[in-house]
């Protein structure tokens, strides 16, 4: 074990690493200069991936998108805080920080300004610092600016021209936060975004999982724009108490300033296994362990020669950001209960008038989660002549549960439509009093998941239809 610590004192390599290109010259050693003004030195692991990030053909960038990935207090913000201020270095240069949330990424961004201040060299290089909430900013004296931007995808950076964007915490993000941030870097040559992160979950951590599956199918394609890296154990079949494994996988294990090996014993003694090899080790949990049904089994459930009769449950469920809705049925037939997504869509305006047609057309009554997003169209429903059963949140941990054993004992079947099954994978579970349910958190969309769901359970169950609560002055 001795041997293998000191190659890891040498530098342990990523598992997971885009190649340095010794062809290619770098600003790797700019960035080393910075982070010793700043006063520290880099890691062997910070070095690496400084020289491949910053590598550099026919005067630009190789890489327009840099993913790191590896266990906490391994030094991540350092090497960000480096990147930053390399950036600023450069005249009318504007950069932008974002993390899981604002009042995160206020207080990085704080100590990002603190270490830029307390560095002589670097802190006569700054013009004023702006502490306004909501307009956090600090400007230089070279006309360059370095600013939070909120982690909102509808509003961050839209309008805004960048030369270095960095996502922190990148577990915690949804991947169309990309789609507000990148083209801020449309119009730069030299333009890099910065992803870094430690390891997340395969389902919700929906945008580290996306660059994770293209960062891994792309490290020997020469044509990427992606470098990726990622430290963790060496084999999928480890052994997470062996402190060799932890040398594998934490690069800065034992060194000066590095993560201490008593820490780690500790944590591995009192922490959980899936705990301590994600938050130290780096490891996501396999997919297969997360999701609630198996995408295999789901698959075995279709049967496209039972539909839904006449006779049928309508349900509607839509996202708490009311940007997605999905109307779902069931019915029994011949002892098994098909769930069918009859329509689904993004936005609400059409959802109201067709649901009241085809509730109209097959006569079918709508059962609603009385405490849901879709509790606001009961009123209308009702108006509109249509039957609506409302259910309370115990009757919602009941359905859920109720799918699941259908799904195991098979007397569910499907059509296979592909917006139920992206939703079946996605799903995940949330505590529900003494029961469960389904997760809406970081999943991208499970109304269709949750309309069947409830259409079902109004087919398998004759829920007490409950009035809706008044006030008592009528």
């Amino acid at each position: 074990m001795g041997e293998l610590k000191l190659k890891a004192h040498a530098g342990s390599p990523p598992r997971w690493g885009t190649a340095r290109d010794l062809t290619n010259d770098t600003d790797g050693q700019i960035l080393r200069r910075v982070a010793r003004l700043m006063g520290f030195e880099l890691f062997d692991w910070q070095a690496h991936v400084s020289d491949v990030a910053l590598e550099k053909v026919n005067g630009f960038y190789r890489y327009r998108t840099i993913c790191t990935q590896v266990g906490r207090q391994n030094g991540k913000s350092k090497l960000i805080s480096a990147r930053i201020a390399m950036e600023a270095m450069k005249p009318n240069h504007h950069i932008a920080y974002t993390a899981q949330d604002r009042n995160m990424a206020r207080a990085k961004w704080e100590e990002h300004v603190e270490i830029l201040e307390s560095a002589p060299r670097l802190r006569k290089k700054i013009k004023r610092v702006s502490r306004v909430n909501g307009s956090e900013r600090i400007f230089f004296t070279n006309g360059s600016s370095y600013g939070i931007i909120t982690p909102n995808a509808s509003k961050g950076g839209r309008g805004t021209s960048l030369d270095l964007v960095v996502i922190d915490e990148a577990l915690t993000h949804k991947l169309e936060l990309i789609s507000a941030l990148q083209p801020t870097l449309g119009t730069k040559a030299n333009g890099q975004l910065w992803i870094v992160s430690n390891a997340g979950h395969p389902i919700h951590s929906e945008l580290l999982s996306h660059y994770r599956n293209l960062g891994h199918a792309h490290l020997e394609d020469p044509l990427t724009d992606l470098a990726w890296f990622e430290w963790a154990p060496e084999k999928d079949d480890f052994d997470y108490m062996d402190e060799d494994v932890w040398y594998q996988a934490i690069p800065s294990l034992d060194l000066e300033y590095g993560v201490k090996i008593r820490a780690v014993r500790e944590a591995a003694n009192t922490n959980s296994p899936e705990i301590f090899t994600r938050e130290w080790l780096n490891v996501w949990p396999a997919q297969e362990s997360v999701q609630v049904v198996a995408p295999d089994l789901w698959d075995s459930l279709v049967r496209t020669d039972i539909t839904i009769g006449e006779r049928m449950m309508l349900s509607v469920d839509i996202s708490v950001e009311r940007h997605k809705a999905a109307i779902g049925a069931s019915a029994l037939v011949r002892g098994l209960t098909p769930v069918e997504v009859v329509d689904a869509r993004d936005g609400t305006q059409w959802l109201l008038p067709r649901l009241i047609e085809i509730a109209k057309k097959w006569k079918a009554p709508v059962i609603i989660d009385g405490g849901s997003p879709a509790g606001s169209l009961i009123g209308e429903l009702e108006n509109a002549g249509i039957k609506v059963i409302t259910i309370s949140m115990r009757d919602y941990g009941k359905a859920c549960g109720s799918f699941y054993d259908a799904v195991h004992a098979r007397t569910i079947c499907h059509l296979d439509d592909p917006l139920l099954r992206s939703a079946i994978t996605e799903a995940s579970k949330r505590p529900l009093g003494d029961a469960w349910a389904w997760n809406r958190k970081n999943a991208s969309n499970i109304t269709p998941l949750v309309a069947v769901t409830l259409a079902r359970y109004g087919v398998t169950n004759t829920p007490e239809d409950k009035p809706i609560e008044r006030s008592r002055i009528f």
